[in-house]
């Protein structure tokens, strides 16, 4: 086993050194994966392994991650470039489910850490939740979901509808014990380090004790899953003063500041976004409509400096030019592909929901997420926190 893993960077490095002209570079810094971004087939046999190189690919100590290759905007291709990537740089296993009549040509290069688990049906980006959820034992979608539920996998990777994944998952992962509503917690970019926001569109309607579980399973995600000691907890709201908002903030803050967590009080957007709390609670609906709001105008701004570069004659191009490196830093910094996915905290299992919009590049990024909650154990320690509190109560 120790040989086989010092063997793996040399395999990586063989990955990447045996390019070709023609080639196509998917990847994110130095590391990349060769893989023709409209087929993710190699286009040369020059960068194929040798058996003897595939083998020193070890998978026995890697968590396994079941990836919906259909869904999203731009499934099968995109799904199967990130999972191959996944696999190739091994980051984990990888069970690649979807139609294996459309999979198969993708994945040219056999290779032991993936596995196409076949699924004939896909669940439509615009279908009704309790439509996909009557079809979901031939879906890719239901599919990955049970084989979380049998621990065939760790994780399950979706870039599909986000309301069918979370009645799929609910009806076939289950909720954890204590917990009455999962949260979809989204990380979001700030000045310091990224914040942790939910419910982020699972919940429209909640109640008190609803956002006092979102508070306490964000902060135990931050805490182990992003290594953030002591996350601070702010309640989003309109205004930073105690008393301001509407009835549900107002029930939940004397809640909050019995529970024991690090909260800081309520927590306005500009507060937020300028990294004064680590976690920052809110219903389903107002979480949901940042997000949205947040996604808007940064791709708003980013045309529009783009607008006026292309406007402003040469020498706004050459300022351009001049300002590059920043302005990639910039787009780095709130590009949702670089942030990967997000959980569905408070299930059975770790559930991880990728942009709709995803390409390969967010895909392994959501993999990586996946991994750090398997690798944290995020789950079983929510379930821990939430049975101590339920005892504590009694």
């Amino acid at each position: 086993m120790e040989d086989r893993r010092r063997r793996l960077p040399r395999v990586r490095s063989l990955m990447r050194r045996r390019a070709c002209r023609g080639a196509s570079v998917v990847g994110l810094g130095s590391s990349a994966t060769l893989y023709s971004l409209s087929t993710f087939q190699p286009r040369c046999d020059c960068i194929a392994l040798t058996p003897k190189e595939a083998e020193a690919i070890t998978t026995t100590d890697l968590p396994t991650l079941a990836i919906d290759a259909m869904g999203g905007d731009h499934a099968p291709q995109e799904p199967v470039g990130g999972a191959l990537r996944v696999a190739a740089e091994g980051v984990a296993r990888v069970l690649l489910v979807g139609d294996e009549a459309r999979l198969r040509p993708l994945v040219a290069q056999p290779s032991p850490a993936v596995e196409i688990v076949h699924a004939p049906d896909v669940v439509g980006m615009d279908e009704a939740p309790s439509d996909a959820l009557n079809r979901r034992d031939s879906t890719s979608m239901g599919v990955g979901a049970r084989l979380v539920k049998e621990g065939r996998a760790q994780a399950l990777l979706s870039a599909g509808n986000t309301g069918a994944l979370m009645a799929i998952s609910l009806f076939t992962i289950g909720r954890l014990q204590g917990i009455r509503r999962p949260a979809i917690a989204v990380l979001w970019p700030t000045r310091k380090a990224p914040v942790l926001v939910l419910d982020s569109g699972a919940n429209a309607d909640s109640k008190p004790e609803y956002l006092v579980q979102f508070a306490t399973m964000g902060s135990l995600y931050m805490q182990h899953a992003v290594q953030r000691s002591s996350p601070r907890v702010g309640l989003l709201n309109i205004g930073g003063e105690a008393g301001k908002g509407n009835a549900l903030v107002n029930a939940v803050f004397p809640i909050l500041e019995k529970s024991g967590l690090n909260f800081v009080g309520n927590v306005e957007p500009t507060g937020m976004l300028a990294g004064s709390v680590d976690v920052a609670v809110a219903d389903g609906f107002v979480g949901n409509i940042a997000l949205k709001t947040g996604e808007a105008v940064a791709e708003m701004m980013l045309a529009l400096l783009k607008a006026g570069v292309e406007a402003g004659g040469a020498r706004a191009k050459l300022g351009a030019l001049l300002l590059k490196p920043v302005l990639k830093g910039l787009k780095s910094q709130i590009d949702q592909s670089d942030y990967g996915g997000a959980p569905l905290l408070g299930l059975h299992g770790l559930v991880i929901k990728a942009h709709g919009r995803a390409n390969a590049h967010a895909v392994f990024n959501a993999a990586k997420v996946a991994v750090l909650g398997v690798k944290s154990g995020v789950v079983q320690r929510i379930a821990e926190s939430i049975k101590a509190t339920k005892e504590g109560a009694q």
